[in-house]
C-alpha cells in the first residue's frame, strides 16, 4: 500500500473516531421546562414542522413562545430579528403533542457529517484534479482520491464542529 493511501485512511479514521457521535440521550420525565427555558414544541395540528423558541410565559391553557432568538453559526447571525408580532407563539396545551429542552450546543454529529461529506468532496475534486488533459484514466483519478478524502474530512470536520447543532432533552410543561 502507498504512502499517500496509508496517510489517508489514518486521516479519514482519526477524523472519525475524535468526531463520533454521542449516546442519545433517554427521555427523563422529571425534567419540566418552565418559563425563560428553550424548548422545542411538536404541535401537528397548528403545524408540521416544530416551534423552537424561549418560553416567554406559562398558564393552564397555553404557551408563548419568543421565537426570535438569534443564533450564531460561523459567526454569523442564522437569521433576521422578526417584529414583536410575528416573533411570539402563542400554543394551546391542548394542541401540544411533545416538548423538549435545549441540552446545549452540540458537535459531535455535525463533525461527523462535516467530515463525511467533506471526504467525499475532497476525494471527488482530488481525483478528477489529479487527471491529465490528455488520456485521462482510471488509476489517475484513483491516485489523487486517498489525499482528497484526508484533506476533505478534516475540512469537513471543521466546517461541522464550526455549524454545530443543538441538543434536545425529552421534558414536560411546567404548569
Amino acid at each position: 500500500m502507498s504512502h499517500h493511501i496509508e496517510g489517508a485512511l489514518a486521516a479519514l479514521v482519526c477524523s472519525f473516531v475524535i468526531s463520533s457521535p454521542s449516546v442519545a440521550q433517554e427521555p427523563d420525565s422529571s425534567r419540566a421546562a418552565g418559563v425563560g427555558t428553550r424548548v422545542r414544541i411538536f404541535a401537528p395540528d397548528l403545524r408540521t414542522d416544530r416551534y423552537v423558541g424561549r418560553i416567554q410565559s406559562l398558564d393552564g391553557a397555553v404557551v408563548v413562545l419568543d421565537t426570535g432568538e438569534v443564533r450564531s453559526v460561523l459567526g454569523m447571525s442564522s437569521g433576521p430579528v422578526l417584529v414583536d408580532q410575528f416573533r411570539r407563539v402563542t400554543i394551546r396545551l391542548s394542541t401540544i403533542e411533545s416538548v423538549e429542552v435545549s441540552g446545549g450546543r452540540t458537535v459531535g454529529g455535525a463533525t461527523f457529517r462535516g467530515a463525511l461529506v467533506g471526504s467525499l468532496i475532497g476525494g471527488l475534486l482530488m481525483g478528477l484534479g489529479n487527471m491529465p488533459e490528455v488520456n485521462p484514466g482510471a488509476r489517475d483519478f484513483v491516485r489523487g482520491v486517498p489525499p482528497g478524502l484526508a484533506i476533505g474530512a478534516v475540512v469537513g470536520a471543521v466546517v461541522g464542529w464550526g455549524v454545530g447543532g443543538e441538543s434536545w432533552i425529552p421534558a414536560r410543561l411546567r404548569r
